[in-house]
């Protein structure tokens, strides 16, 4: 066709709240211009939440508000400029439309029979977004302003002529919530590791024993009663809230039992931290004409994974790994959020390994719920329905105060190369991880080698 209409807003992203205000304007592909015979003008201001399953494909949307201006009213003979002459001498149409704080839904179907997903049919206005998965669905939350022109009538009668033009919006929401709450998931492993490597270099000579002939023959398993032992607890507590943006309040902490053990408290170095988020998307779906049900999918995001090489964090009582490391959440993922049709939901799960005197002791994590709020905070914005932070089987455990945080003193690191040959420690315990390339008596290794850590990782 050759007559267009366009639309011009000053921004391309607005929250609720926002005025919306621009112009529409009516262009020709015709170099001269052209003549149209408009009957009206108007533009509509539309929010849709709309899920489709990928078999069968039949989307179905639910209208979040609706609004609509007359912007002229014919008929009437105007004048449609080159659309490459700019704005100079042209007709334009301005409107304004303010964006409501919440949903104004008048739809009470089917959709709003599960618990699971948000039935107020004046929720809080959810934000912008589109997600298409190739395996199982899709969902969008779409806000738009469409213009549309119809034809004045000939002879008396509609002919249904004109054009419509439809711009997508970007969306977004405002937290409400300066600073997440400090509920904290906590992951346990507690450790036996028994290793001539525990003490100083000068002592594990003394320290061995021959092998016994049933020990060298392979008869009998060398005896472990002699090594040193630590006992040891490695905690991890991960954030049941956190906001995008900003860096995940990760906790680490190491406690040594000192009864237990047979050498005092060893060093504790970090070796690496994986990091990984699930988001987890379910919406409600048509799986044929008549028949609704929910659907979902999940996908894994790996935040960070970092390796210490050389510079090697040490562990004491506790670490936060916002010190060592980058721990941001990505700013483009979606808040957490549930509507009539779409639930998004997060869990977050880290891996740890920690180095005690060469050896390597690894925390397994589980996924845990962690509730994502928005980067933006705004004190007046409307509340947002998502659901709230809970501790899924997991007892209390608050972190260490963040006072620590804020401190101006750089983490401990150590190196190998920096501690090789180090012996003017008169305590077992404090070669620590830096005496992994120290020479060893067959006898040593041979005993070392047979007392491996020992794992009884209690989960909470």
């Amino acid at each position: 066709m050759s007559l267009s209409l366009q639309i011009d807003i000053p921004q391309p992203r607005y929250k609720a709240g926002d005025t919306v205000s621009g112009s529409v304007r009516l262009t020709s592909q015709y170099a001269k211009g052209q003549e149209v015979d408009v009957g009206s003008i108007t533009i509509e201001f539309i929010g849709r939440s709309t899920t489709a399953r990928k078999w069968p494909r039949v989307p179905s949307s639910i209208e979040l508000f609706s609004f609509k201006n007359t912007l002229f009213t014919g008929p009437k003979r105007l004048h449609a400029p080159f659309s490459q002459n700019g704005n100079i001498n042209q007709d334009k149409w301005p409107f304004s439309f303010v964006f409501p704080l919440d949903c104004s839904s008048s739809q009470r179907d089917s959709f709003a029979s599960s618990p699971y997903f948000n039935s107020d049919p004046n929720q809080p206005l959810p934000i912008s977004f589109v997600d298409d998965n190739d395996q199982v669905g899709s969902c969008s939350i779409v806000y738009e302003l469409q213009a549309t022109l119809l034809s004045a009538p000939k002879d008396g009668y509609y002919t249904n002529e004109g054009c419509t033009k439809k711009i997508e919006m970007s969306v977004y929401r405002s937290r409400t919530i300066e600073q997440p709450n400090s509920n904290f998931n906590t992951k346990r492993a507690t450790f036996t590791y028994q290793s001539l490597l525990l003490l100083p270099r000068q002592e594990r000579v003394l320290a061995h024993r021959p092998l016994t002939i049933k020990e060298k023959l392979k008869l009998k398993p060398p005896s472990t009663e002699h090594l040193p032992k630590a006992v040891f607890e490695i905690r991890m507590q991960t954030p049941s809230a956190a906001v995008i943006g900003r860096p995940l309040p990760l906790m680490l902490h190491v406690d040594y039992d000192l009864d237990a053990s047979t050498v005092p408290l060893p060093i504790f170095h970090l070796k690496r931290v994986t990091i990984h988020l699930c988001e987890e998307t379910s919406i409600w779906g048509f799986r044929r004409v008549g028949e609704i049900e929910s659907t979902r999918w999940t996908k894994e995001i790996t935040l960070q994974d970092k390796q210490f090489e050389i510079r090697k964090p040490r562990v004491e009582e506790h670490l936060d790994l916002r010190q060592v490391m980058d721990t941001i959440v990505r700013q483009d993922l979606t808040p957490t959020l549930k509507t009539f049709n779409i639930v998004r939901t997060y869990s977050l799960k880290v891996f740890v390994r920690v180095e005690c005197a060469g050896k390597e002791h690894l925390v397994f994590g589980d996924y845990k719920r962690c509730t994502l709020l928005a980067e933006e905070y705004d004190l007046q914005t409307a509340a947002y329905n998502e659901p709230a932070p809970v501790m899924v089987d997991e007892d209390y455990d608050p972190p260490p105060p963040y006072y620590f945080v804020t401190q101006e003193a750089v983490p401990e690191y150590s190196t190998q190369s920096q501690h090789m040959g180090h012996e003017r420690h008169d305590y077992a315990g404090q070669n620590g991880a830096a005496i992994l390339d120290a020479p060893e008596s067959s006898a040593a290794v041979g005993l070392d080698s047979a007392a491996t850590a020992v794992f009884a990782a209690t989960t909470y």
